[in-house]
């Protein structure tokens, strides 16, 4: 009797957290007949979700949980099976939140859905109307890239690649603006802090990012969101413009310690990179142009490897004739060195002045170039 009793209560403590954390979805999808199924997929605390819904006569129902709002991506399969490949037409992105009751209405595929139930997609649909001509400028620079990025390692090619990089990046450069532009003005909206953590990017620049948070309203700095955030902020502040560069030590490829501190009176330039990263291999060939202008005497670029695999990591030193010093611990994204900056994605750089202080991170194409000129007087 104890323990039907123990049972019991221990049922009544979960149901109240389980009501608290279940959202639910009710959808209609056109009249699209069995076996079609509908997959969702989100990500909480860094942990996968994953989950499917049978469709009959189009009408489909999930019941899963999130501990707070997320962005959800929502795909329909016509034949029932896993979706591997995604087109704009099988594929859609909407918030979903505890204790939502939401309802999804769309044709037979699912990218123009309508929906009700979540204050957070509400939210999420005025941030989408803010960024709709932006996006739209860098989807088009996106389907332009397949036939210019790569191919051609002639100078006419890596002009090419030069001058879309540029255009590219203006782009972005005007849609962090935009994000900005939309914090500033909607600070009291919880998806003010999805967007100021994408707007601070894989490493925080503390002095800009840190008004940018203040500005958010009571209540989003105390959700699990708004917490995580900060501590993200707080521990970029360790690695920011401005302070000390922590020092380190790293092999080369043939074994050679090779240390920071020992260029002291030099510009350093840290380099984290990635064989295995498309991004990470374009930049190292547009740094090598950039950096072969000055005096090797008075700039160092060392090449920090995020990396797993020796043989990888050779063979891309090789095919992409990196400038510099090249080394890595062989530890992937538990790289020391990684560590120590605060890099949880390549590619990124860290400017180090003769003092050996930090002064930028993540300058690209003209913006580093014009930050070196500045420094070496070339």
């Amino acid at each position: 009797m104890n323990r039907i009793l123990m049972f019991l209560v221990a049922c009544l403590i979960s149901m109240p957290m389980f009501a608290q954390t279940t959202f639910y979805i009710r959808g209609q999808l056109g009249k699209l007949p069995a076996p079609a199924k509908v997959y969702i997929g989100y990500s909480v605390d860094g942990e996968v979700v994953y989950d499917s819904a049978d469709i009959e006569k189009g009408t489909f129902k999930i019941v899963q949980q999130t501990p707070y709002p997320v962005n959800a991506m929502l795909m329909v399969s016509k034949n029932g099976e896993p979706v591997n490949v995604f087109n704009s037409k099988n594929l859609a992105h909407m918030y979903v939140e505890p204790g939502a009751s939401i309802w999804l209405t769309s044709d037979e595929d699912i990218a123009n859905f309508e929906s009700n139930g979540c204050k957070t997609q509400d939210e999420y649909v005025v941030y989408q109307t803010h960024m709709s001509e932006i996006n739209a400028k860098i989807d088009a620079l996106t389907a332009e890239s397949s036939s210019t990025m790569f191919g051609d390692g002639s100078a006419a090619g890596l002009s090419a690649k030069k001058n879309y990089m540029e255009r590219f990046r203006t782009a972005m450069d005007e849609r962090r603006t935009m994000m900005k532009e939309f914090i500033q003005q909607y600070p009291e909206l919880y998806i003010s802090i999805d967007v100021l953590d994408e707007y601070a990017g894989a490493f925080i620049e503390f002095a800009e990012i840190e008004p940018l948070y203040k500005i958010l309203s009571d209540r989003t700095k105390k959700t699990i969101r708004g917490k995580a955030f900060l501590k993200r902020l707080l521990d970029a502040k360790q690695a920011a413009v401005g302070t000390e560069a922590p020092d380190f030590t790293q092999k080369d490829q043939e074994g050679n310690k090779v240390t920071l501190s020992s260029f002291k009176g030099k510009v350093v330039l840290l380099n984290f990179w990635g064989s295995w990263n498309p991004a990470s291999r374009i930049e190292n060939q547009e740094l090598k142009q950039t950096v072969k202008s000055f005096d090797n005497k008075k700039l160092v670029v060392i090449n920090v490897g995020i990396e797993s695999r020796r043989n990888d990591w050779n063979n891309a030193i090789s095919e992409d004739k990196l400038t510099g010093y090249n080394v890595s611990d062989l530890k992937f994204m538990r790289s020391e060195t990684a560590q120590l900056y605060k890099i949880t994605t390549v590619p990124q750089n860290v400017l180090i002045d003769e003092t050996g202080k930090i002064i930028a991170r993540n300058l690209k194409g003209s913006q580093l170039e014009e930050k070196l000129k500045s420094l070496l007087g070339n």
